[in-house]
């Protein structure tokens, strides 16, 4: 029984010019032929459906082009407008979704790219009879599957660069103290997940890695399966992730482990005979794109470059956004949570009650030009900053209401004391503060242990 389930399985994803050439066993009663039959559509299916994907995304289009923001970022979005054909997307929402689209295109899981999906599984279903008419004759199609591959294995790849440099350099997630000081409870759960990645660099870069490690099998030919199969492990996980932590990059993430899975298909039968049968597993097929070893040679080391080019520009633009903007830039004098110890308005005290809406309970410096105002009932209020330390002054301005602006005029009694002052909402506010260690945080401070007496868990 288990010799037949591997004949049957090589037998199914193997063409008609495969099975005249000897190079897979004999059809096994009825069904496999119409399976076969039914393989073949799936794959010209799944082949077309991946290449308007590919071809229409600006993450991939993005990472192909190495990553990175600026000039490069604007060509992505001029390249997702250039496929947004909203006449037909809006055509479509109306009629399967129900729902006029607006002008708002974020290119996450937002209904312009439900829309879009529809628009390509439609554009694939017309596509596949017309190959499959073209193709009746049933001629070998190994040399047209070979560059489909190809092209498949350098989009995947550039996208696995792209999610492992960003976790790598560590750019994606980050633990700002403003985190440290918000409620648990009032965190989204893509803000908890971030959070809990961003506590761990060592964690968030061996993800990275990982990713990065599946990126660089698939450059090269005689890994590519092996690649395939890491990127679809990382990708299900990825998946996973975004939907159990409603994290809107569902469609993108699912895509890219359907693209994983497209890569594997051909090898289906061998990976089942390997586990499913005793019998020795059948050499892979060649993926040698030219009949001369020495183009092929030329092949394999054009690709191996480009791919290794891919990373490093990748890693390079990560690490740079990294530095300017991210968690390696230089933390300014004030970093840190301040407590509030002492509140006045127009010069009368107000003490520390949850109650009171006015008074403020901390203010977080996460950056040089963000901070964030914790109030009373430990709601955030994150705010643009301008810090000035030459002028003794931090501007401030409120995210959800860029009308309110505030200055503050600031002394520094202490390294670890410091006083506000300034006219806010109609009102002079004076401030003292206190700065915290944020090494009294367990979650900074409690490190790693090999040995531990008890669980630490709080």
């Amino acid at each position: 029984m288990k010799v037949r389930v591997g004949k049957w399985l090589r037998t199914i994803a193997s063409s008609p010019a495969d099975r005249a050439a000897g190079r897979v066993f004999p059809t096994v009663g009825a069904r496999p032929p119409l399976l076969a039959g039914a393989a073949r559509t799936a794959h010209r299916f799944g082949s077309v459906y991946a290449g308007l994907y590919c071809l229409t995304s600006p993450q991939v289009y993005l990472a192909l082009r190495g990553g990175g923001m600026g000039r490069l970022q604007e060509a992505a979005d001029s390249w997702a407008e250039l496929w947004a054909i909203r006449p037909v997307r809006n055509w479509m929402s109306v009629r399967v979704l129900g729902r006029e689209l607006g002008d708002r295109f974020d290119g996450g899981d937002d209904p312009h790219t439900w829309a879009g999906q529809l628009c390509w599984l439609a554009g694939a279903a017309a596509a596949t009879p017309v190959w499959s008419v073209l193709d009746r004759h049933g001629t070998d199609r190994t040399t047209l599957d070979k560059w489909l591959r190809l092209a498949a294995r350098f989009c995947l790849a550039g996208q696995m660069f792209s999610y492992g440099a960003a976790k790598a350099v560590p750019l994606q997630f980050q633990l700002p103290p403003s985190k440290l000081v918000e409620p648990l409870g009032d965190l989204s759960p893509m803000g908890l997940l971030w959070a809990q990645t961003g506590s761990s660099k060592p964690y968030q870069m061996v993800l990275g890695c990982a990713e990065i490690a599946g990126g660089l099998l698939l450059i090269v030919p005689r890994t590519a399966s092996l690649g395939a199969l890491v990127s679809a492990a990382e990708m299900a996980q990825v998946l996973l992730l975004n939907l159990t932590f409603d994290v809107p990059v569902k469609v993108h993430s699912f895509h890219l482990l359907l693209l994983s899975l497209l890569l594997l298909a051909p090898e289906t039968p061998r990976l089942a005979e390997a586990l499913l049968t005793r019998r020795p597993v059948p050499a892979a097929a060649s993926a040698d794109l030219f009949r001369s070893r020495r183009s092929n040679r030329i092949a394999t080391a054009l690709q191996v470059g480009a791919g290794l080019w891919l990373l490093g520009a990748q890693l390079r633009n990560d690490r740079s956004f990294w530095k300017k903007h991210g968690g390696g830039r230089e933390k300014p004098e004030l970093y840190g949570v301040w407590d509030v110890t002492d509140f006045s308005v127009d010069g009368e005290r107000h003490p520390p009650v949850t109650t009171d809406g006015r008074r403020w309970r901390r203010v977080v410096v996460d950056s040089a030009d963000a901070v964030a105002v914790q109030h009373m009932d430990d709601s955030l209020d994150p705010c643009m900053a301008a810090i000035d330390m030459n002028a003794g002054s931090i501007a401030l301005t409120r995210m959800a209401d860029p009308e309110w602006r505030v200055t503050f005029a600031f002394e520094r009694p202490a390294d670890d004391r410091l006083i506000l002052e300034g006219d806010a909402d109609g009102n002079h506010l004076r401030l003292h503060l206190c700065r915290r260690d944020l090494g009294t945080f367990p979650l900074v401070g409690r490190g790693f242990h090999w040995v531990q007496d008890n669980s630490y868990l709080r």
